[in-house]
């Protein structure tokens, strides 16, 4: 039995809609920032003056950690990036090293980078913030962005593994490049390899 053309549209439309409503929830500012991350990229503030958009903790093997995110400024004069804070899901503050002195500068309508190496942003120099100590993968810290014409941004973004979709991300002290750009799934992969070769013994 085939449904009337316009039911099918309406069936389509809920979910969609459905799908719309489910992902919302994974970027929401409430959700607790101890939850488990399941999405495949950083969390969004399209609402902001300074817009921040996928955001998101790119951890490598030692722990160390760089901030990834692209900020767009949605007001009618340039806007400076004065600092950065990071917060864990206790409370307790992370220390946020940037590799330099000068407050990132966006034109109005300007796009700019957190995080790039620097063949990656020859255009635009991005600025580079890198933490350490990150213990756990796919949990949630609080970023708070403060510019000197624009208010502060405040958002929840997630902890994610290195791997090679990060190859543009810079590294953080100390991290090894070539132990850390592992491809997606390349160390389950290699793992039920090892496991195959032993049982084969």
């Amino acid at each position: 039995m085939r449904l009337p053309r316009h039911r099918r549209t309406l069936a389509a439309t809920a979910v969609v809609a459905a799908v719309l409503s489910a992902g919302a929830c994974g970027t929401s500012f409430d959700a607790q920032t101890s939850q488990q991350y399941q999405a495949a990229v950083g969390a969004d503030d399209r609402a902001a003056d300074v817009q921040v958009l996928h955001a998101l903790l790119v951890v490598s093997t030692n722990g160390g950690a760089t901030l990834s995110a692209t900020l767009v400024n949605k007001t009618d004069s340039d806007q400076r990036l004065t600092s950065a804070t990071l917060v864990d899901g206790d409370g307790n503050e992370l220390e946020l090293v940037s590799t330099d002195s000068e407050d990132l500068e966006i034109a109005p309508g300007q796009a700019r980078t957190l995080g790039q190496t620097e063949d990656a942003a020859r255009q635009s120099p991005s600025k580079v913030y890198t933490t350490s100590g990150i213990e756990d993968i796919g949990l949630y810290f609080t970023l708070t962005l403060s510019f000197d014409g624009a208010d502060d941004v405040e958002i929840a973004i997630p902890s994610v593994t290195r791997t090679s979709v990060y190859a543009d991300v810079a590294l953080p002290p100390g991290a090894d490049p070539g132990g850390n750009l592992k491809a997606p799934g390349a160390e389950a992969t290699q793992k039920n390899a090892e496991k195959e070769e032993g049982s084969s013994h």
